[in-house]
């Protein structure tokens, strides 16, 4: 073979091998309308968040998808009643200027962290694979009964890929 007809098969072989590739994607990932990225929108998992009646929240959170190259920020944490009332919320003010004891993280090496600008707290960052409980206090006891803990994230989402990042938990007398 001379190397024109190398150089044509060469090149039918690339193309072929990233049609492939593209199809294969898109196929795995929702079909052939919109390009899915999984890694650009954070998600966090609540499961194992506990709620006491002395107004002590154990807000567990995984961060399970999203962004590696910075973490995902928790801006609002709600408290809310079965129908979608607010009892309490806790703000990115609140969040960021937490005291360090007030977060244990089950990976020491990239920990989850209140975030300050000057003395402003605007947060919490959670990295992706950290898996952290947030200790946060009511300024009251709470009444026995189901409540929704809902977990907003710095882009304005509550949910994503189908997943809300929200809990019931029950509080027993």
């Amino acid at each position: 073979m001379n190397g024109k007809v190398i150089t044509i098969i060469a090149i039918i072989m690339i193309l072929f091998s990233t049609g492939v590739t593209l199809g294969l994607y898109q196929i795995n990932f929702q079909g052939l309308g919109n390009l899915t990225n999984y890694s650009k929108t954070p998600a966090y998992s609540l499961v194992g968040t506990r709620l006491y009646e002395n107004g002590t929240l154990f807000l567990q959170v995984a961060r399970t998808a999203g962004p590696d190259t910075y973490g995902g920020f928790i801006v609002l944490v709600q408290l809310l009643y079965p129908n979608g009332t607010v009892l309490y919320q806790w703000t990115g003010q609140q969040l960021g200027i937490l005291p360090s004891s007030s977060i244990k993280n089950e990976f020491p090496l990239h920990p989850s962290k209140p975030i300050k600008i000057g003395n402003y707290g605007v947060g919490i960052e959670v990295p992706l694979g950290q898996n952290s409980t947030v200790i946060l206090q009511l300024p009251h006891p709470i009444s026995p009964g189901t409540y929704i803990i809902k977990v907003w994230d710095a882009d304005g989402q509550s949910a994503a890929y189908g997943n809300k990042f929200q809990v019931i938990v029950k509080v027993d007398s």
